[in-house]
């Protein structure tokens, strides 16, 4: 009779460690499974997000393309030549001594600032 009560120790033990293991198991791939369904959510709102940002590009897009060409039909020569004449405007080209260049020759004599006269190099000397 006490050998047979060892057997049935000996059993429940066993049953005791193969149920802690199912359970460890179960627990384990239940957290896998959650953790790979929060990826997969995870993922599914970054592709919308990416898929919403494409659209607002796009759109971004096609919105300068009108504007460019609403652009270049305001600023062809026949539409600002339209525009000066309707607001009475005259255009002639500049005169030489109107031209004023900061490189190569010298600046006119006619620009003088204070008691400052403007060089022939270029550079300003003081009286």
């Amino acid at each position: 009779m006490r050998q047979n009560r060892r057997r049935y120790a000996r059993t429940t033990s066993l049953n005791h460690g193969l149920v802690a293991f199912f359970a460890a198991f179960a627990l384990v791939t239940a957290l896998g499974a959650l953790g790979a369904l929060s990826v997969k959510t995870s993922m599914n709102r970054t592709g919308r997000e990416i898929t919403r940002l494409e659209a607002e590009l796009r759109d971004l897009r096609e919105e300068r393309t009108r504007a460019e060409a609403r652009w270049s039909v305001c600023a062809s020569p026949e539409q600002l030549d339209a525009a000066l004449a309707r607001h009475g405007l005259k255009m002639t080209l500049a005169r030489g001594e109107h031209i004023v260049s900061l490189r190569g020759q010298p600046a006119p004599r006619v620009f003088h600032m204070g008691t400052a006269e403007v060089a022939s190099n270029g550079a300003l000397q003081g009286n």
